[in-house]
């Protein structure tokens, strides 16, 4: 153990009941990681002892002044995939090496102004976990509960954090996950006589916000990007008409099979391949190709990576073989139930079933209830995602501004040093939609610099 480390932990002896800092959950270092001077915890909370429930998650602080600095809570979508390794890979302070042996620091982590943590969330995501079975059967309401008893317990933690400014963000599902947190800690406000959520901002990255017509949009997409040819397209608008913005409904829609399989031909002839899963694979980026995986390479010590258009696709697969390595997981104080299977990223052998019915609920009334308390919300989203393209994007945001009576109040390109960053709709001070130019489904992890951008400089400095 190295000075800095003792020192660390005499410091958190000394004073961990005075700050509120836990000691059995700080990282004293993760292997092959630089050394940095803020601090980061890891660990458990059981939401349900009966069960045997337990949300897994990861605190860092801000690099600097992390007293004075907001916290901000990052949840990932999926469902079923992990905030914390989402982290490895976006707004966190790390980003694993060319072998994936080791860190390196994410020059563009949002720890240059916020605290941050990452919950892994529903049960059956990263080390989240139940020893009931059923609680592998989730959905929005019981993802939801489990996140507010999560925090409540997590602030008798860290005390010092009760009062501070909180800002919710996610990609993905976490368009729903957000909102609905949103809500319940704004619910909770509304019924406690003392301690309330200081919630000053939402952040959403190509959020999925009415599932059904995101769906039809990534045909819309194709078409205006020319992937698929406008015959193509009409038949696809004939087949599956009967949703707009205008008649959207809760209740799960069944494409029709002659609808269904005009999107399966669109999605063959976008991609010019011969199956649907693997045209449906390359939704996430449009632009670039993925990573060649070699899990064999990474064993063996070489480098992984595939350097497409200034993004390294490689990145979320190295960190899928970071969080493999038994010292890591030691050093996280996670995998306490010493998973059968590889970890993931994205989870698929964790039995989480999670509901296919609520993943079509319209999450505009849930963003609507929040801008109605004067929370502001800002939603990017990568112009090279098909699989939460920009056009469904905004037309949801219009029908949204439209509802709440906010008038547009800019339309107008955004730059980000010196370069195109994209378009920016601005409704007010409550509403901001902005493209991000070259991004894909994960804008954190394809553009961190502009997606660094936008959060301090749009989402932190309109609450202020």
């Amino acid at each position: 153990m190295d000075n800095r480390v003792f020192f660390l932990g005499l410091l958190l002896f000394v004073f961990g009941g005075v700050n509120g800092f836990p000691m059995n959950d700080v990282i004293e270092k993760l292997p092959e990681q630089p050394n940095v001077t803020f601090r980061q915890f890891s660990g458990y909370i059981d939401t349900d002892e009966k069960a045997g429930r337990s949300l897994f998650y990861y605190f860092v602080e801000a690099e600097k002044n992390p007293m004075n600095l907001p916290l901000t809570i990052w949840l990932t979508g999926g469902p079923g995939c992990g905030s914390v390794g989402d982290g490895f890979l976006s707004v966190g302070p790390f980003i694993t090496t060319a072998n994936a042996h080791g860190l390196q620091r994410n020059p563009y982590s949002w720890i240059k102004v916020t605290n941050l943590l990452f919950i892994d969330s529903p049960i059956g995501a990263g080390w989240s976990y139940s020893n009931t079975s059923s609680d592998y059967e989730v959905g929005d309401d019981s993802t939801n509960k489990d996140l507010l008893t999560f925090i409540l317990q997590w602030f008798e933690k860290y005390p010092n954090f009760k009062s501070r400014d909180l800002y919710l963000g996610g990609s993905s599902y976490a368009g729903h996950f957000i909102p609905n947190f949103a809500n319940a800690l704004l619910d909770y406000n509304k019924q406690s006589n003392s301690f309330k959520f200081n919630i000053k901002g939402l952040t959403l990255g190509n959020p999925l916000l009415r599932n059904k017509l995101d769906t039809l949009a990534v045909y819309d997409f194709f078409w205006s990007r020319g992937m698929i040819n406008i015959d193509l397209h009409q038949q696809i608008l004939k087949e599956c008409n009967g949703i707009d913005e205008d008649n959207y409904s809760n209740n799960a829609t069944k494409w029709s099979e002659s609808c269904q399989q005009a999107m399966d031909k669109a999605e063959m002839a976008a991609f010019i391949v011969s199956s649907v899963n693997a045209a449906k694979a390359r939704r996430f980026d449009v632009l670039r190709d993925p990573c060649d995986e070699k899990w064999e390479d990474l064993v063996l010590g070489k480098e992984v990576t595939k350097v497409s258009y200034e993004v390294d696709m490689c990145i979320p697969f190295r960190a899928d073989f970071y969080f493999n390595i038994p010292e890591v997981q030691k050093a996280f104080h996670g995998n306490r139930t010493n998973l059968g299977y590889q970890w993931k990223g994205c989870f698929e052998k964790s039995g989480l079933k999670y509901s296919d019915v609520d993943k079509d609920i319209d999450m505009l009334p849930a963003l609507k209830k929040i801008l109605q308390q004067s929370i502001p919300i800002t939603i990017f989203s990568g112009d090279q995602d098909a699989i939460v393209p920009t056009v469904g994007s905004l037309n949801h945001v219009n029908k949204l501004a439209k509802d709440m009576k906010l008038n547009l109040t800019k339309d107008e390109a955004w730059n980000h040093e010196n370069k195109g960053g994209g378009w920016m709709y601005s409704y007010g001070n409550l509403l901001t939609y902005m493209t991000v130019k070259g991004a894909n489904h994960h804008v954190t992890f394809s553009k961190p610099s502009e997606a660094l951008f936008i959060f301090t400089n749009i989402v932190l400095n309109r609450s202020h």
